[in-house]
């Protein structure tokens, strides 16, 4: 990791004192942290105070780009951001910090010269982050939530004011090795928000007419329709209704639009792209219904009459999944998967992902969870048929060949189901660090929740935890993790990709592998099944808040997993 200093400058209420301080920022963690195009929201924008814009600053320095100011606070003439000062305006310490772009929170961790910050991205390409002024208690979002213009983000309280970073990098970590470079990377958080009222968007917290995460706007209500009509007519799950809102936004844009045409040729229309066949279908049933083809209550209708069609659930990669077994899904994400590439649901019967847009649909179907609360809702029996008979069917469904719908650990991968139970009675702990030792985490029999570690350090624990070969006190990074297991094998042994599945390790290094030019995660899913969607449990990485979490391969590595020397390996035992 590399490390780079960074002074803050503490504007003074009521004089012109500056107090410089020095601290050292570290980079962020392995691979990148928002690599995918997920998020929320466009439209509006806004200020980040009530009734403040164009905040003033006390001394030369505070405002984004290059100055003398900015070379006396830091020793670097560039800075990457705007200071909201305290005593200026009516903003001060104890002030509400506002959302100024909808969106959804990637990240809320901690730096060393950040302090705690909020890191948020829009759909519309731009990132946003919220700096140098939290405690960890003065944050009042979480990873995952979807904020709109105007929301809370938390309360202004420390240095003296508030940085506003606002830039169209989508890594968190490459974005910040800009800091104290103008090379485009950052922009100017003042004219960003100017140039987006004056095209249209609003300081108000209702947004455009785009966002379909915006209450009232159009796109909103139609899915807000789709949601609620799953649930009450089908039965399903809050889970299992977000996952089929996820792909209905992947395919039919941000408002949700019925009347939508792909204009490629192959006739794709409405909420689900209907194309050929499917598409005669549409207007048949329209027909039947009595029913304007592209009316909303057609379209949904088309949609229950598809999910209720055993036939159609009878092939694609999930096999002879039925209503009922999807419908008791209670993870958003694998819902989206799941809905993508089993049958012939809606026209999505896929057996892998071509188009690469199945991230996206899993992020979608987490922002439609988080938004409608699907955690309220859980299948309902008499309407979809018990839980049972779903397990049934998935059993049948495996003694035929196909794909089993549960992920069995002992199927593939290290064969040790131990292995993900431990890193799972992980999640949530520890903050991201480069360093290396078990006295920074406690001990292996008690770790510290509040510890500090990075991806190598979490999976060397792991496998510690469960029983493996391991380096005494860490004494391991993702170079030697690979060479040793494509060598020596003391500790992990290489093998095939369409061989990695759940307890397995992935390693991906770029260069010479150190620092932040390489990640490690151990696997939950089979690689061969499932690719780059494969879910993953890592520290750092592109969730959690910089501590373990879970993620897919394509969001945790990004790009690293198109450039980098990849590696799957699986454990030694002692």
């Amino acid at each position: 990791m590399s490390l780079k200093k960074k002074w803050l400058p503490i504007a003074a209420v009521g004089g012109f004192l500056l107090l410089i301080v020095l601290i050292v920022v570290l980079g962020g963690g392995a691979a990148t942290d928002c690599d995918n195009n997920g998020g929320s929201g466009s439209g509006s924008w806004g200020w980040p105070f009530d009734g403040v814009s164009d905040n003033p600053q006390y001394m030369d320095g505070g405002q984004f780009g290059n100055s003398a100011g900015s070379v006396s606070a830091r020793n670097h003439a560039f800075h990457d951001g705007f200071d909201w000062s305290f005593g200026m305006n009516g903003v001060k310490s104890g002030s509400t910090v506002k959302a100024i772009h909808a969106g959804t929170v990637k990240k809320v961790a901690y730096a060393n010269g950040l302090d705690w910050y909020v890191w948020v991205h829009s759909d519309d390409g731009y990132n946003e982050v919220y700096q140098e002024t939290f405690d960890k208690s003065d944050i009042k979002v979480k990873e995952g939530d979807t904020v709109n213009v105007g929301d809370t983000i938390g309360t202004a309280h420390l240095h003296g004011h508030m940085h506003l970073g606002v830039t169209k990098v989508d890594d968190f970590n490459k974005a910040e090795a800009s800091a104290f470079t103008d090379d485009g990377t950052w922009l100017d958080p003042i004219q960003t928000i100017k140039s987006g009222l004056n095209n249209g968007g609003s300081a108000s917290s209702s947004g455009g007419k785009g966002s379909w995460l915006t209450k009232g706007s159009s796109g909103y209500n139609n899915a807000e329709q789709v949601f609620n009509r799953l649930i009450k007519d089908l039965g399903i799950s809050g889970a299992a209704a977000s996952g089929v809102l996820g792909n209905l936004r992947q395919e039919s844009g941000d408002q949700l639009t019925t009347s939508i045409s792909n204009g490629s040729g192959d006739g794709g229309h409405g909420l689900m792209q209907w194309t050929g066949n499917r598409r005669s279908e549409l207007s048949s049933f329209a027909k039947s219904q009595n029913l304007p083809e592209d009316s909303l209550e057609l379209q949904i209708r088309m949609i229950e009459h598809d999910m209720t069609n055993s036939a159609r659930w009878a092939s694609g990669k999930y096999g002879k999944q039925t209503l009922a077994q999807f419908g008791h899904l209670t993870d958003p994400k694998d819902a989206a998967m799941r809905f993508y590439l089993s049958g012939q649901i809606a026209g999505e019967g896929r057996k892998s992902d071509p188009d690469g847009s199945g991230t996206k649909r899993q992020e979608y179907a987490q922002q439609a969870y988080q938004t409608f609360g699907g955690d309220k809702f859980q299948a309902n029996d008499s309407i979809l048929g018990s839980a049972a008979g779903a397990a049934g069917a998935a059993t049948n469904a495996s003694s035929t060949g196909d794909d089993d719908l549960c992920d069995d650990v002992s199927s593939s991968g290290s064969g040790d189901g131990n292995i993900v139970q431990v890193a799972k009675s992980l999640l949530g702990y520890f903050h991201y660090g480069q360093t290396h030792g078990v006295s920074n985490i406690g001990s292996v029999e008690n770790p510290n929740k509040n510890g500090v570690t990075d991806c190598s350090g979490f999976v060397w624990l792991v496998l510690t935890k469960a029983g493996y070969s391991t380096p005494d006190n860490m004494g391991w990074y993702t170079k030697t993790m690979a060479d040793d297991a494509n060598g020596a094998h003391k500790w992990l042994q290489a093998i095939d990709k369409n061989d990695a599945g759940p307890g397995d390790i992935i390693i991906v290094n770029e260069g010479n592998g150190a620092g932040s030019n390489g990640h490690t995660a151990i696997l939950e899913d089979s690689y061969k099944d499932k690719g780059e969607n494969a879910q993953i449990i890592n520290e750092g990485g592109a969730g959690g808040s910089g501590g373990v979490n879970e993620s897919s391969m394509r969001q945790a590595f990004g790009s690293m997993l198109d450039q980098g020397q990849i590696t799957f390996a699986r454990p030694v035992k002692k």
